[in-house]
């Protein structure tokens, strides 16, 4: 009899402890797989926020004759402002407007007066996403039919500051209308190469006033300076000009103006620096 309870003890005991490591090796299997689990959860990478782009936008150009598009000789019309008003609807899959507040042969101070006085320009520009302007081209020419041939290169500098301040005073006023788009503001370039090659160092006097212009506008937010000194200015076109008197890249009738490839090459130079700042006017 003690035989038999003792052998009923020992299966029992067998039992339990069967039973005990099925358990453990049970349960241990669910933790490593639950551990599993945490750590693919863990290292799995977060989704990528996706920032909605804007519904439409609007460019407001302002300014002179080169954002009218004088001189435009393709059939695109409308200078770098449509050219641009296309890549960026192309490029960002965006329906996109334009409108073109550019007057030909506007000074500084003729744009601030419009810009006062033109209630459509008071209407758009609150509701633009990027503003673009074009000044300083007419204020050069006004000093050069004053000076004539006795134009030197101190008289190129003094004229910069004072159109510096104009400059400040038209860049503050478009920032009365519109607070947050971002303004892309095109520097002036020499077409004189003819004209002026009596004025010793014209062409440093160019780079020092559109370093003046870059820099003022280097003052205001989201507002970007667009260098286009040296696009009709390579050596080729200089020696061109030399020997014919022609520039590829200007307007026959004037020499002053873009015409068709001189606007493609410019709009590419004002979408390079569009493109590269589309945080400021792409999304919401």
């Amino acid at each position: 009899m003690k035989k038999k309870s003792i052998w009923i003890i020992v299966i029992i005991v067998v039992l339990i402890a069967i039973g005990g490591g099925a358990y453990y090796l049970v349960n241990n299997n669910h933790q490593e797989q639950a551990q599993v689990v945490n750590t693919k959860t863990k290292t799995s990478k977060p989704k990528k926020k996706v920032i909605p782009k804007k519904k439409n936008i609007s460019i407001v150009a302002i300014g002179d004759s080169l954002t009218q598009g004088v001189g435009d000789s393709k059939s695109v019309g409308g200078g770098y402002v449509t050219r641009l008003k296309q890549k960026v609807q192309k490029k960002y899959d965006v329906p996109t407007q334009a409108y073109n507040y550019g007057v030909s042969g506007d000074t500084s101070t003729q744009i601030m007066a419009r810009m006062h006085s033109n209630k459509k320009m008071h209407r758009d520009l609150p509701k633009a996403d990027i503003i673009t302007v074009t000044v300083g081209g007419n204020d050069f020419m006004h000093l050069l039919q004053r000076k004539g041939l006795d134009l030197t290169e101190g008289d190129i500098a003094d004229e910069q500051v004072k159109f510096d301040k104009r400059l400040t005073t038209l860049l503050t006023d478009i920032r009365g209308y519109n607070k947050t788009a971002p303004i892309y503001l095109i520097g002036i370039y020499n077409p004189f190469s003819i004209y002026l090659s009596n004025v010793k160092n014209a062409k440093i006097a160019f780079v020092n006033w559109n370093k003046g212009s870059a820099k003022v506008a280097s003052t205001f937010n989201d507002t970007h300076f667009v260098d286009i000194n040296n696009l009709y200015q390579t050596k080729e076109v200089n020696n061109k000009v030399k020997k014919d008197g022609v520039n590829p890249y200007l307007y026959k009738k004037d020499h002053f103006h873009p015409n068709g490839t001189g606007y493609d090459m410019m709009t590419d130079k004002v979408f390079e620096q569009v493109s590269g700042t589309t945080k400021e006017w792409l999304y919401k």
